[in-house]
Order: C-alpha cells, then structure tokens, then sequence
C-alpha cells in the first residue's frame, strides 16, 4: 500500500486565491514532485493529510483546501478524493468559537488535571452529550466543510434526539479506516486528535488525546498505523499512549513540528511529516512531505511487514530526495508479523469506514471491460455533499433514511448517517444512483 503524507498546509485567508499568494509557485513544486514520484512509485493508494489544513480554521480556508485536493493533488497523484484521511490540528481549531467563558474554563480545568487522572476525566466528557460539545464546536468549520466530505469528521461518542436515546452511526473523537495489503491482510490506519483542548496558549505537555489512543488491539492479520498532530512531548496524558504506540503500532505519523525526521526502531517507525507550508518567518524554513509504501513479505520463514519511506525536500524550485545519513534515498524498516494466510474461501466482510464486496474467484473469466467504479460509503458520502443542503434533505427523506432524532443532529451529520443507513439496508447502490440523477439534472 502505497501512501502519500503531507502536514501543516496552512491554507491562509487573505493569501489563498490570490495572484500574489507567497505559497502558490510552492504547491506547483509539489504537484510536479507529486507527479514525478508518482511515475516513479506508482499512483498512491491514500493520502494522509495530518492536521494543520488551515490556518485560523476559517470556512473559506477549508473551502479553497477541499477545492485543491479535487482539482489539483488528487488528479496529480491519481487518487480518488475519498482516498484522503485527515486529522485535525491546532490551526484547525476556530478560536473566535472558543472564546467564550465556558471553553476557557474547560481548558483551564482539563489542562490543570493531574496527567494520571486526565483520561478518566476525558472520558466523561467526551460521553457527555452536553459537555462534549465544548471539546467539538471550535473544531466545526474544520468538520462541516472538510472533514465531514471525507467521512472524517470528529465528535462525541453520543449524539442524542430528543427522545433520549443514542442516534448511532454519526461520530466518534478519532478516525479509522482499513487498507489491504499485498497478501490480503490489513493495515488499519488511526487519527486521533490531539485538539481536544487548543488555544494561543499551547505549548509542550499541554495538549490532550483521546484515551481511546491507548486502547488499540492487536490481530494476527491487522498491522497499525497511527497519525496525531502533536508529537508525544507535546501531549501531557502520553505515557499509555506511547506505550501503547510503541508496543503495538509499526507506523506513528507526526505533524506540527515542521522539521523532518525519521525515528527507526526495531519494533515501529515514527516519522515527523516536516511542513508543506511552514511559516516563512519561521526558522529553518524547509517545506517537505512523504511517500511511505507498506506491504508483507516472508524473510526466512518470518513473516514481516516492509515499511519504506521517501522524504522529499523543497530545493529553491522544486523537491528533491532527503537520504539517510549512509545517503540511502529510500529507508526500508522490516517488522516481525504473526504468521497468517489468507482464507481460502473469503467471506463476505466489512471493513472500518468502508463496504467490500465478496471476492470474484481467480477462474471467473470476465469480459474485458472497464471495470466500474465501486460503489462504498466513502465514495457515495463525497458525492452526496455535492448536493445543496435542502436536496440532500429531500433525497434522505425520499428514500426513508432519516429516523427520529436527526433534528438533533448537524445537516453534515444527517447525511453522513443517511449513506450508513444506506450501506447497512442495502440501499447504497440506489442511493448513489438517485445522486447522480439529481447532479444530472443541474444540481451543484
């Protein structure tokens, strides 16, 4: 599985759009690299975009990155925009939303938690359907006009109608989402976020992440890659996490500290993604980005996964290979696997974020054909966001998608939920055939 990294874009209003942007000759470097590594490696199979999208989590800001993804980075590396996960980072959170007096005194108090006590505290807050919302409104622009496009957007484990109970399938405080790999097992990829708690005052080990970062099990055919914005020394409830980060997860990817760098161990590789955009003024200003491939082999009997890592370098006008220190361009890590074989007969089988339909047997001769696109959650959720608010509206009613209790919910959350519905009613092929149908017809 090959994977494209990029952090720290800071999509700037006021600079973004304009003739004179001081970033603009920058993200065409990048889209040359992009397509020049891309000849080289292969098109990536997802992008991983870790925290940082926008500079004052402003929606124009999110308006102008999503554009720029659909139109520029993702025809660049030839990867379908629903191939991107993101995270949030500091610069994604909306301080004018955070300024009132019931987020200062969240902050103060959870950041003045004894770090030993932070994650049962957190958990009752992020269980809280009133007092979660604290921890999520700064980061709604970021949700509703990026994230939620992507099928990752952050919130409260509990969303309730007024009927009391629980509406499922509409959020939770990370993302996750599963890849195959080349021998049919599965890298599961993480985004926790470490914005729970964000302002002017940020500094090292002040920064809080969900406890469910600690909580990551193993599987003989699963092996783990992490992202989170801010580095451990940034986070002051870090000790389970990187415990259990270094016990169980071979990929941790950083952002936020805008210097590249490599950390090769014997059980993981952590990578700090460095800054496609870091702030001009800032010291050592180096923009830089990652191409990282993952895959499974058998050495000597042993099963392992290979883990191997380009970091590219901005050079004046253009990008170029940053080597190791023994100048290898390419940083190949191997870690021991749990022996495994794939099923004989796959079922049928659902995968995190997704829907995967039954494997077709090798001796099927088809016709040679085009294949169509599959229709999955992720695609048919980008698409539906291409429809005004009061279509999707009509189109969820319509197909009976909508259940008690989505007046509670935010107008991205009940089309989120719609297209889960849909996928769980086997309706999603439907669905998306009454989207296209409507875009068809002139809607936007």
């Amino acid at each position: 599985m090959l994977m494209l990294h990029i952090s720290d874009i800071h999509f700037k209003h006021g600079e973004i759009g304009e003739p004179d942007d001081p970033n603009r000759g920058l993200r065409d470097d990048l889209i040359q690299d992009v397509k020049y590594m891309r000849g080289r490696l292969g098109p990536p199979g997802i992008i991983l975009l870790s925290g940082d999208i926008a500079y004052a989590g402003r929606k124009e800001e999110y308006d102008f990155a999503y554009t720029w993804l659909e139109k520029e980075l993702c025809p660049a590396a030839q990867c379908a925009i629903e191939n991107v996960l993101s995270i949030p980072g500091n610069h994604d959170v909306d301080l004018k939303a955070e300024a009132g007096p019931g987020f200062k005194a969240a902050r103060r108090d959870l950041r003045a938690t004894k770090a030993g006590a932070i994650d049962d505290e957190l958990r009752t807050w992020l269980h809280d359907p009133s007092s979660s919302q604290i921890l999520f409104s700064p980061l709604e622009n970021y949700n509703r006009h990026f994230a939620a496009k992507l099928l990752c957007a952050v919130g409260p484990y509990n969303i309730r109608g007024r009927d009391g109970k629980v509406i499922p399938n509409v959020s939770k405080p990370f993302v996750t989402r599963d890849v195959e790999l080349n021998d049919g097992s599965l890298l599961r990829l993480w985004g926790f976020n470490s914005v729970l708690v964000s302002d002017l005052s940020d500094a090292e080990n002040t920064m809080l992440v969900d406890p469910a970062a600690a909580q990551i099990t193993r599987a003989d055919n699963v092996a783990h890659l992490v992202m989170c914005h801010h580095p451990f020394n940034w986070i002051k409830n870090r000790g389970p996490f990187e415990d259990r980060m270094n016990g169980v997860v071979q990929l941790q990817l950083f952002g936020h500290e805008h210097t590249e760098r490599v950390e090769e161990n014997k059980y993981f590789v952590r990578i700090r993604a460095g800054a496609l955009q870091p702030e001009r003024d800032a010291p050592g200003w180096k923009p830089g980005y990652n191409w990282i491939d993952a895959s499974t082999s058998d050495v000597n009997g042993q099963r392992k996964l290979v883990v191997k890592v380009w970091v590219r370098g901005h050079e004046v006008d253009h990008f170029i290979a940053i080597p190791d220190r023994h100048q290898n361009e390419v940083r190949e890590n191997f870690f021991d696997l749990p022996a495994w074989q794939r099923p004989k007969q796959p079922a049928k089988v659902e995968k995190n974020e997704d829907i995967v339909v039954e494997a077709i047997p090798q001796a099927l001769e088809l016709p040679m054909v085009e294949p169509a696109k599959p229709v999955t959650v992720r695609t048919v959720a980008t698409k539906i966001f291409r429809l005004k608010e009061p279509e999707q509206r009509r189109l969820i009613a319509k197909m009976k998608l909508d259940e008690t209790g989505d007046n509670e919910l935010k107008d991205y959350e009940v089309a989120v939920a719609a297209v889960r519905r849909a996928a769980q009613r086997g309706q999603l092929a439907e669905l998306d055939r009454e989207i296209d149908a409507i875009l068809a017809d002139g809607g936007r």
